[in-house]
């Protein structure tokens, strides 16, 4: 009788067990009807043992359960115990995976997203903005915010944009990209070092000392410093903030510096584009502000750029000109001059990397001739090489016409003194 009482105590014991682990996967698994429906089945065995149980306890069972019975019963709940133990662990592994695959998938978009925005993007301030956002409302994050390097005494780190939950954050950081205390933390050690730099914990990582109190005050738990890097100097970081512990795996960090290697080359074309766009203004307003006709011409003798000087010395319009060979507007031909045995100075500057002066004989839309003097100057890159060239053409056609108008007055006068000269030798023969 006890033998019974003993094995109805341990076959409750472990039903409700099972009952207990049921409702827990429950909330592991995320799936509850059918977690709720094995927990009620449980519950119910276990019900009816007690049941049982209670009324041996009281003596009112005139025919005690069969020992054999409860031993099968008992080594059943044992091994659903058993089974529902086991079967936890894939089940939290799922959802681990499950967990970090939404993470990814997160991230990725993010990335996509941030992709877009970069090839939308025309200023940096926005783009700057638009990143973080991008952040914060497609990755799911806390907090993030762009900080640059600065070159002064403190070598201090100044925040450019920011997205999420700041709350005066930022102005209470004080961070340096020095080695020194509050250039330890992940912002200034991400710019020494060109390399992502983790948080895990904010609460027990000793080199987050100076911003603890700050940050765990707005949630903040775990975050990243991500360098941006161009030319192969770091200028800046994209720093990112989660409001869980350990939230940046070795996955995310991979693709995170994917976007961060995006935003820093985002941001170096733009910053190209801005200094051509300033160039390309300061050159025209030089080209501009010269009477001289002048073009500038590339390697395949195609003009790029003219000012309105030579188009009004051409009667062309800009548009007209522009991507036109200069041998096409000012020699009405179809192929280089020099190939027709004229001297040409772009094509001597090309070849030799000096400036040339020669006169040309151009002609206008009507066909009449225009005598001009073109210098051929080069343009070299950063290597030294030629890589187009700067011609002024200067109007000559009066003086030449004067100059051809002087020699022909001269030989007239040349002929009249020869003539002269013959009638006054034969006088003197006829004297003599």
């Amino acid at each position: 009788m006890k033998v019974i009482i003993f094995v109805l105590v341990i076959s409750v014991l472990l039903q409700f067990t099972a009952a207990f682990l049921s409702l827990r996967l429950m909330r592991i698994t995320g799936r509850r009807t059918a977690w709720v429906f094995l927990a009620a089945a449980f519950s119910l065995m276990a019900i009816r043992r007690s049941i049982t149980l209670f009324h041996m306890l009281l003596g009112e069972m005139q025919h005690p359960p069969d020992l054999m019975t409860e031993l099968v019963a008992l080594a059943t709940s044992l091994l659903i115990v058993i089974g529902v133990i086991f079967v936890a662990p894939s089940f939290i592994s799922i959802r681990d995976s499950e967990k970090t695959l939404r993470k990814i998938n997160r991230t990725l978009k993010m990335i996509f997203t941030s992709n877009e925005v970069l090839i939308r993007a025309n200023e940096e301030s926005a783009l700057l903005q638009d990143i973080c956002r991008t952040v914060v409302e497609v990755g799911g994050y806390r907090l993030a915010w762009i900080g640059f390097t600065e070159q002064d005494e403190k070598k201090s780190v100044r925040p450019v944009a920011y997205q999420g939950f700041e709350e005066g954050y930022l102005e209470r950081l004080n961070i340096t990209w020095e080695d020194t205390e509050r250039g330890r933390g992940p912002t200034g050690t991400a710019i020494r070092t060109g390399k992502p730099a983790i948080c895990r914990n904010m609460l027990t990582d000793p080199k987050f000392a100076p911003w603890r109190a700050e940050a765990v005050r707005r949630g903040y738990a775990s975050s990243i410093a991500l360098p941006l890097v161009a030319n192969g100097r770091t200028f800046g970081t994209l720093n990112i903030y989660a409001e869980e512990p350990d939230a940046f795996d070795a996955e995310e960090v991979n693709l995170l510096m994917v976007l961060a290697d995006g935003l820093a080359y985002g941001i170096m074309v733009l910053r190209i584009r801005k200094e051509r766009e300033r160039a390309e203004e300061f050159i025209k307003n030089i080209l501009e502000s010269i009477d001289e006709g002048l073009v500038v011409i590339d390697p395949e003798y195609r003009i790029i750029a003219a000012n309105k000087s030579y188009c009004n010395q051409v009667r062309m319009s800009v548009e007209a000109i522009i991507g036109r060979r200069c041998y096409e507007i000012s020699h009405h031909i179809d192929k280089p001059c020099y190939e027709k045995g004229e001297e040409c100075a772009v094509k001597h500057t090309f070849e030799t990397g000096k400036h040339h002066t020669v006169i040309h004989t151009h002609y206008d839309m009507e066909g009449n001739p225009l005598y001009m003097e073109n210098k051929s100057y080069p343009i070299r890159d950063l290597s030294g090489n030629v890589i187009s060239a700067i011609e002024t053409i200067i109007d000559v056609t009066e003086s030449v016409k004067l100059k051809k108008d002087m020699g022909k007055r001269v030989k007239e006068l040349e002929e009249f003194y020869n003539m002269a000269i013959g009638r006054e030798l034969k006088m003197v023969e006829l004297k003599e």
